[in-house]
């Protein structure tokens, strides 16, 4: 009935063993099939069998010459949102383990009925997911972490331990239905039958495929142009909207509404809009370039260039070693200043004075990117150069002087 383990036994990994039968079944295959492994394990103090389970985890791993770290919680987690609390604590744990020991994979013994109640749990919340029910392997908290168990249902890993004589303890908190996932699990998921446990597991399966494909759709355009966003549909909108957003805050999500409005906003006539969604993000529309930016960060910067020399910062590259005639840039100009363009900013151009403003705005450049626009001042104080922006502008390696966008 259970196939070996699908793992490298060159790789040394890290079990999150809780001494429930998911975890203790997983511990006995990585043990019986040779594999190299510690275990983690998190006494929450939450309830009074706790410390037995603690015990009797640690007395098997000494039987079974596998070591193991015990992590116990001083303080209970006595308010608030105990599975999120909890989840925090065993995974920075996990975390501190993974790295001191220079851990391969975090091994998580996550079956099929998790797979089941977890996506009727983000079917119940609702909102977007980027991925329904759980998946074989994720990075989680810096991690790779491996759930090898997904194919075997809560049932077979039980009849596993009892078969081999594998001791385990039932948590008694799952008895009850103080959470959402515990009620989804004894109404809902333990009275499935197999062919509706296999229609469950086929629309996963489909979902997950039609997010994949919305994923590549977007990964082949570009999603700060105000027109290749229209031509997406609604769905499809959304998720470039939540791309977007993480990328100045990980994590955040948009609502289906948020993304109507947003959706309004780059319609409209006008053709520069700031909205602000959240405290340190706020929504971007100038001319046809839309993105979200961060109102918490500072973008002003300057560095000093005493020769020809090569520079690569957070906003630029610059390689000045060779020839820099095509910058206007002579051996008499160093030391150069390479700062972001202020307001009161001119160049000569053809013997005329021009405001560095004006260019800006003749080149269609956006707001948020004119702020950290990079100039170069010469020791005269006076600019001698300033990069051209195109919006279609493509990095190649030829470049002496590129701006990072």
């Amino acid at each position: 009935m259970f196939k070996l383990l699908d793992l490298d036994k060159n790789k040394y990994y890290l079990l999150a063993c809780s001494f429930g039968p998911d975890s203790m079944a997983l511990f006995h295959m990585l043990k019986s099939q040779g594999y190299k492994f510690m275990v983690a394990h998190v006494n929450y103090n939450a309830r009074i069998e706790s410390q037995y389970e603690t015990e009797s985890l640690n007395n098997i791993c000494a039987q079974n010459d596998v070591e193991i770290e015990i992590y116990h919680c001083k303080t209970p987690i006595s308010s608030g949102n105990f599975e999120a609390k909890a989840r925090e604590i065993r995974y920075n744990f996990f975390k501190e383990i993974y790295f001191k020991n220079k851990i391969d994979a975090l091994l998580v013994a996550h079956q099929q009925d998790d797979v089941i109640e977890t996506y009727y749990l983000q079917r119940q919340r609702g909102g977007y997911v980027d991925n329904y029910g759980l998946i074989g392997e994720v990075v989680i908290f810096d991690m790779l972490t491996i759930r090898p168990l997904l194919d075997y249902t809560k049932e077979e890993l039980l009849a596993y331990c009892q078969n081999n004589h594998v001791p385990y303890a039932i948590d008694s908190s799952n008895l009850k239905d103080d959470f959402s996932r515990n009620i989804i699990r004894h109404n809902i998921v333990s009275k499935l039958n197999e062919r509706d446990r296999k229609a469950i597991l086929e629309e996963i399966k489909n979902l997950n495929n039609h997010i994949l494909d919305i994923n590549k759709k977007l990964k082949a355009i570009d999603l700060n142009s105000k027109n290749e966003l229209l031509k997406l549909n609604d769905e499809e909108f959304q998720k470039a909207m939540i791309l977007l957003a993480r990328n100045i805050k990980p994590g955040v999500s948009i609502s289906n509404k948020l993304a109507v409005e947003l959706k309004k906003i780059i319609t409209s006539s006008k053709p520069n809009v700031h909205f602000k969604i959240q405290d340190g993000l706020i929504f971007n529309k100038e001319y046809d370039w839309i993105n979200f930016i961060s109102n918490e960060k500072n973008t002003s910067f300057s560095y000093i260039l005493n020769k020809p020399s090569k520079l690569e910062t957070q906003y630029f590259y610059l390689d000045f070693t060779n020839d820099t005639k095509d910058k206007n840039i002579a051996a008499g100009d160093y030391p150069l200043l390479i700062r972001n363009a202020f307001d009161d900013d001119e160049i000569i151009i053809n013997n005329y004075k021009v405001k560095v403003r004006r260019l800006f705005i003749d080149w269609k450049m956006p707001i948020t990117v004119r702020k950290k626009w990079p100039v170069i001042v010469n020791k005269d104080n006076k600019i001698v150069y300033i990069p051209r922006y195109r919006k279609d502008f493509k990095i190649s390696e030829e470049l002496n002087f590129y701006v990072k966008l």
